[in-house]
């Protein structure tokens, strides 16, 4: 399989609930493309998801930016909030549900309230099928 790392996929979607499927199924596809088993490519999906939902809410006027970066080791998935109403850039802390799943399910997170952005990086348990 061809890894490509270094690689970065960029979407933006429309900061809306409906949106936030889109930013999910990038995150899977590219997921199973690097070789992620079906536990991990779900996990993965779901903080995607998580994180996009956050955002979204915080930022209804506004696009949301996704960036899948292939890294040697796995995925680094960046969001962030862009081209909203002025002064709407600053996110409020994620719920404390919200950051107990992504605790779970990601190996890092980290959200920038003042960059409205949260990068999530996920390696799968296995890095040897990724070679």
């Amino acid at each position: 399989m061809e890894r490509n790392d270094g690689d970065v996929v960029r979407l933006t979607v429309p900061a809306t609930s409906a949106a936030v499927r889109i930013a999910r199924v990038g995150a899977a596809g590219l997921g199973t493309r690097l070789g992620f088993t079906f536990s991990e490519v779900e996990e993965l999906r779901l903080a995607v998801g998580e994180a996009a939902a956050q955002l979204c809410d915080a930022g209804p006027q506004s696009s949301l930016v996704v960036s899948y970066d292939i890294e040697a080791d796995g995925l680094r998935v960046t969001l962030a909030l862009a081209g909203g109403p002025e002064g709407t850039a600053v996110v409020p802390a994620f719920s404390d549900l919200a950051s107990t799943v992504l605790d779970t399910v990601v190996d890092e997170w980290k959200l920038d309230q003042g960059a409205a952005s949260v990068m999530l990086r996920k390696s799968p348990a296995d890095h040897d099928h990724l070679d």
